[in-house]
């Protein structure tokens, strides 16, 4: 009896010519569906696989990345939303904000931009002259004044100046209040713990975390900030072979917390990680402290006074949750983080 092979689909049969044609075709049905169905469940997957590449390649935006989406018909809504996703690169200090107005981005838009990088330069009387000067309405300047801290000369002869200069009644009087606002010294200890997350293997340099305070914020007496409430850290450095060969390194910094609802940007030392040396001789200083493989201090902060773990001043070790795994550092949440500011700090 003949028998004959053939090739369809990507799938081999066999029919022998007295095979009935019913039974033929109820298995080829059969096969196509086989197929078709592993199609299907592929699908979802490669998609899901698509989109995870498709996000972690989007660059972070910048100023000049915002002035060209203004300028292109895009509509506000959507560059906000992209500012919002990945302006981890933007800068909303004085001359930047002036600087992207002149280059026809609106204050709704650059109202997004100060919500998502805050401005770590404090405002002053000229800093408000500049933005009047340059057209901003009082509503865009007034918002800035409540929630960027600044330090405002208000004497008699100063004001007057200032109205001449054609800054309003309004933003005087904000002005005023604030040039007696409260400051956070220059090297206090502000101990947050993380909410999100930190992993040398997905995340990079600029990225935000959320992170709450573990200790209130005092100015004598007097608690500005309360525990729990909200602060944000940043990574400012995610590299291979840092300081010592053969190591991954992540470095954090607090970037902001709240005071009433306000954010209050503030600068500080920062706090590294790094992974486990390949190297004997740096295995063996690490070993000589006791550390898992974060050392504050000496060894990965270079003296910034910065420190991570059960309290301030200890060396990161067991106690610290820090994973590491080769060349692999993450920082899972609910780690302690104590930062030290290196400036005085405005308080609204």
């Amino acid at each position: 009896m003949a028998r004959l092979d053939l090739t369809r689909h990507g799938f081999v049969f066999s029919r022998y010519f007295s095979a009935s044609p019913r039974n033929l075709t109820r298995r080829v049905n059969i096969e196509n569906k086989r197929g078709s169905m592993k199609k299907l469940l592929m699908t979802p997957t490669l998609l899901l696989l698509a989109a995870s590449a498709a996000v972690q390649a989007q660059p972070a935006l910048s100023n000049s990345d915002v002035v060209k989406m203004a300028n292109s018909g895009l509509s506000d809504d959507f560059i906000i939303s992209l500012v919002n996703q990945q302006g981890s690169h933007l800068s909303s200090d004085v001359a930047s904000l002036i600087d992207m107005k002149k280059a026809g981005v609106n204050e709704r838009i650059l109202s997004e931009v100060v919500k998502k990088a805050p401005s770590q330069e404090p405002l002053n009387s000229d800093s408000v002259v500049r933005l009047v000067q340059a057209g901003f309405s009082d509503n865009f300047v007034a918002n800035l004044i409540m929630s960027q801290p600044g330090k405002f000369a208000v004497s008699g002869s100063r004001i007057v100046e200032l109205k001449q200069a054609g800054v309003s009644e309004r933003l005087l009087s904000l002005m005023v209040g604030q040039s007696s606002a409260r400051t956070l010294p220059s090297g206090t200890a502000i101990s947050v713990r993380l909410i999100d997350s930190i992993d040398s293997e997905k995340d990079k340099a600029g990225d935000e975390f959320r992170a709450s305070l573990e200790d209130p914020i005092k100015v004598g007496d007097e608690i500005v900030a309360p525990k729990g409430a909200d602060a944000r850290v940043r990574l400012i450095e995610d590299k291979q072979a840092g300081k010592f060969t053969g190591k991954a390194e992540l470095t954090v910094q607090l970037l902001s917390f709240a005071v009433n609802g306000k954010t209050v940007p503030v600068e500080t030392a920062s706090v590294s990680e790094y992974s486990k040396s390949q190297g004997a001789s740096t295995a063996k200083k690490a070993a000589a402290v006791g550390a898992v493989g974060a050392i504050i201090g000496a060894l990965a902060g270079g003296g910034k006074g910065a420190a991570i773990g059960a309290g301030a001043g200890a060396a990161a070790g067991a106690g610290s949750g820090v994973f590491m795994h080769g060349q692999r550092v993450k920082i899972p949440s609910e780690t302690l983080l104590t930062f030290t500011t290196q400036q005085d700090v405005p308080l609204p």
